[in-house]
């Protein structure tokens, strides 16, 4: 009788906690940042790749002798948030990403038009999705790489949807990949600006051409984003 009793009571708080999570979730103040039909509210930035909007998603083409990235950049600039989104590359894949708080290029010679935060999307063994490095123009720096977080660098899914969740508050960036935690980083160096996708430049022989990354299902919360974080016990690393 007791075990009845006790495994009735875990079933009970079982029961509780999904139902509180729900009700937060439905209390939570997302903002939906695409619509679903067109690119209102975004922006083309840089070469010559070509974004569009096609059975509720936006999607993103390279198109060959780009000499420099591409961007379908947030109109508006953002501080602290929560963002999510899901995207999905056609197999085998190209790298690409989303920048957070990018800013304008401060060069007219810069080979890339934005430089922030950017979450690499990472089609190659190395297996990177969900890593973050600082992109600033003709180089780059990794601020947080996956090399010892073997579960984060499993959980990207080649030719399927996935999910990104990008928390940046204060100084602090975490991401989440599949509900995997893949980044926890402090840094001071980009404290607001854009929200971007990345199209990758293209080579002059065209080589990868028709493959596509898609996005869908973008959602920020700008509204005291603080009171809706998710506990991370990835090990957080500062850089300067």
């Amino acid at each position: 009788m007791r075990c009845l009793k006790h495994g009735a009571l875990l079933l009970t708080l079982s029961l509780l906690v999904v139902l509180l999570s729900s009700a937060q979730e439905k209390g939570t103040p997302w903002e939906s940042l695409f619509n679903g039909k067109d690119l209102a509210g975004w922006k083309m930035v840089g070469s010559k790749g070509v974004a569009y909007v096609k059975d509720g998603e936006i999607l993103c083409h390279r198109t060959k002798d780009t000499p420099e990235h591409t961007f379908v950049t947030s109109t508006k600039k953002y501080a602290d948030f929560i963002l999510e989104m899901d995207f999905k590359l056609d197999p085998p894949g190209y790298s690409a990403g989303v920048l957070v708080r990018c800013i304008d290029a401060v060069q007219d010679t810069a080979k890339v038009r934005l430089y922030g935060y950017q979450v690499k999307i990472d089609q190659s063994a190395r297996s990177w999705t969900g890593g973050v490095f600082d992109d600033f123009g003709g180089s780059w720096k990794w601020m947080y790489d996956l090399s010892e977080n073997e579960p984060a660098r499993k959980a990207f899914k080649l030719g399927e949807w996935n999910t990104f969740r990008i928390e940046a508050i204060g100084n602090n960036i975490k991401v989440w990949l599949n509900d995997v935690p893949s980044t926890n980083l402090f840094n001071t160096k980009y404290r607001e600006g854009y929200i971007a996708l990345k199209i990758h430049a293209l080579k002059p022989d065209g080589q990868g051409e028709d493959l596509l990354i898609h996005f869908k299902d973008i959602r920020i919360i700008t509204k005291d984003p603080k009171l809706y974080t998710k506990q991370m016990d990835l090990k957080a690393k500062e850089v300067d």
